[in-house]
């Protein structure tokens, strides 16, 4: 079962904008200068929970023109449309799966990103840094049910960075994401893994 971190939509976001708010959230989040580069990977492929296609990463040019919030095309057999890819964290195994839902009329309409992370506090950080940022792009809303690192959960994604944010302070990327997410006592120190090895 996945843990999901989720924003709403109401406005198509380009991908490359997606990438580059995300790392200034994850910064501000994390109270530091630098964060590793973030990369969309396509077409990877896996088969009872191994890796068997490495996909493809998406250049500059597809993040620009591709966009995440527009209406997705219903599935042939009537289900939901939806759309997948991975974000790769540069400099570890750590990562986050991304899939862009478009709901049906009578289920509101509404397009949502879930963010799905590998549970580590580096993946966990960077899932909730990518909720937030397309949350403020595509003027929609936060969504932490499944975590709920703030209690009552908060839907505005400027707000949960002010009142989460940590002091500024330089240190290593994933010490400083552990340190994050320690800050929450009612989450009894999961993830327990701070990064993948």
């Amino acid at each position: 079962m996945s843990i999901d971190l989720e924003a709403s939509l109401l406005r198509p976001v380009p991908l490359a904008a997606v990438l580059t708010a995300a790392r200034s959230t994850l910064a501000e989040l994390l109270g530091v200068d630098a964060t590793p580069e973030l990369s969309v990977v396509v077409d990877r492929r896996y088969e009872q929970g191994r890796r068997i296609a490495v996909g493809r990463r998406l250049g500059g040019v597809e993040l620009l023109s591709t966009s995440i919030g527009d209406p997705i095309t219903p599935e042939s057999n009537g289900s939901l449309g939806s759309i997948h890819y991975e974000i790769d964290i540069s400099g570890c195994n750590d990562g986050v799966w991304l899939m862009v839902i478009d709901h049906a009329p009578e289920a509101g309409g509404e397009v949502k990103a879930l963010f799905s992370p590998y549970r580590t506090c580096v993946g966990v950080v960077v899932a909730t840094a990518m909720a937030l940022a397309v949350a403020d792009l595509g003027g929609g809303e936060f969504i932490d049910e499944q975590i709920q690192m703030l209690r009552p959960g908060h839907t505005d994604p400027r707000h949960v960075v002010k009142v989460t944010r940590l002091p500024r302070d330089q240190g290593e990327f994933a010490t400083r994401c552990e340190r994050y997410l320690r800050q929450f006592p009612h989450l009894g120190d999961w993830p327990r893994d701070v990064s993948m090895p």
